[in-house]
């Protein structure tokens, strides 16, 4: 069963947790493989920022309401992710599966279906092979970023994550 709690997302939270998506609804949560902040929305997944997901979940205002769920550690796997509304900002908590077949589920009812046979969704194993391909080739072509670049990113983030704790802390 998918909860919703009674906090409200800063408005910087998004960028201070490192999710680089558009969707309405991601997850979060902990991973102990790596020892990361992961975020899934259905349709990208990745390490988000660790210091501003550990913020909020341990902020005094939000931490108490998690008191009952295992959002995973250094040392298990989740058992419940946090469920974010972008939009409304709303925070939900869920068991991992039934927020993941949400998140899923969202996706599938957001993807074109035109041109579709019924029931597909999505891309044909051709496309997928010359995506990757081309994604492959991208890759390759991506400059490594400096070590300055490297600082400046870790600033904003240190920035955002500052942000959101002040926003957190007013409420």
């Amino acid at each position: 069963m998918i909860r919703e709690l009674p906090v409200k997302l800063p408005q910087s939270f998004k960028d201070a947790l490192g999710y680089p998506g558009h969707l309405k609804w991601v997850a979060f949560y902990w991973e102990p493989c790596g020892d990361e902040a992961m975020y899934d929305d259905g349709y990208i997944s990745g390490d988000g920022n660790w210091w501003g997901f550990l913020s909020f979940v341990k902020h005094s205002s939000v931490a108490p309401w998690l008191a009952d769920y295992n959002l995973g550690s250094s040392d298990s796997e989740a058992k419940h992710w946090l469920l974010c509304n972008l939009e409304s900002r709303e925070v939900y908590v869920g068991e991992c599966k039934e927020v993941r077949e949400f998140l899923v589920e969202e996706v599938k009812n957001s993807m074109p279906t035109s041109g579709l046979p019924e029931g597909q969704v999505g891309i044909s194993p051709e496309g997928i092979k010359d995506l990757l391909v081309n994604i492959r080739e991208a890759i390759k072509e991506l400059p490594v970023p400096s070590m300055a670049e490297v600082e400046e990113k870790m600033r904003r983030d240190q920035e955002m994550v500052e942000k959101m704790v002040a926003e957190l802390n007013t409420k």
